[in-house]
């Protein structure tokens, strides 16, 4: 871990066995066995299903057929990076269901509910596929999970949207551009915010294991 304040690059970081050869992918960042998770583990899923529904509720800006700018990626985001891709697919599942529920849902259609929240949130959980040891792993972890829920949500907008496309525009271009103007920004965000949130996890749990470090 380097020096609090200090530059990063790619030797600040330490490696576990979870790397694979190239320091990047991991199998074991799949963590499909439950009974392993522990006490803490499922803490963390319960209080980051809270931290991202309150996330969400403060938008920086909403669009006019759903979806809006806030930090709610943050909390599953991380589970992802912390604790692997399926321990973030449940996070990501039970804050989809969860989400109908709060204010500002959008539903069109049952189908169109199930691609933009449960499997658009569970999507988040290809984040856990990297090893996250620097900025180039940050950046593809999020970028990973941001397109995985843009996939869902551009189904959506071409299956259910898509009459809202101006005539001179595709309406997988409509679909597409749609998505990107919020998921991009949020996908700033948060690499921003999960980069502060990863560096005071590690110094405030210095000696635990760990799928990333900074």
């Amino acid at each position: 871990m380097p020096a609090k304040g200090g530059p990063l690059s790619s030797s600040s970081f330490p490696t576990t066995p979870a790397t694979s050869a190239d320091g990047t992918f991991t199998r074991k960042g799949l963590n499909t066995n439950p009974a392993r998770w522990g006490v803490q583990a499922l803490a963390e899923i319960g209080i980051a299903i809270a931290l991202a529904a309150v996330l969400g509720q403060l938008r920086l800006f909403v669009m006019p057929q759903g979806g809006s700018v806030s930090l709610e990626l943050l909390p599953i985001i991380f589970i992802a990076v912390r604790r692997g891709v399926v321990p973030a697919l449940v996070a990501g599942l039970l804050y989809g269901m969860l989400q109908l529920l709060l204010p500002g849902a959008f539903v069109y259609h049952p189908a169109q509910a199930a691609l933009d929240y449960p499997l658009a949130f569970m999507a988040l959980a290809a984040a856990g596929l990297v090893v996250v040891r620097g900025w180039k792993g940050l950046i593809l972890a999020v970028g990973l999970a941001v397109a995985g829920r843009l996939v869902f949500h551009f189904l959506s907008g071409l299956i259910f949207f898509a009459e809202y496309a101006p005539s001179w525009e595709a309406p997988w271009l409509y679909a597409l551009t749609y998505n990107l103007l919020y998921l991009v920004p949020e996908g700033v965000l948060t690499v921003l915010m999960l980069w502060l949130l990863l560096k005071a996890y590690d110094a405030a749990f210095p000696g635990r294991e760990r799928r990333s470090g900074f």
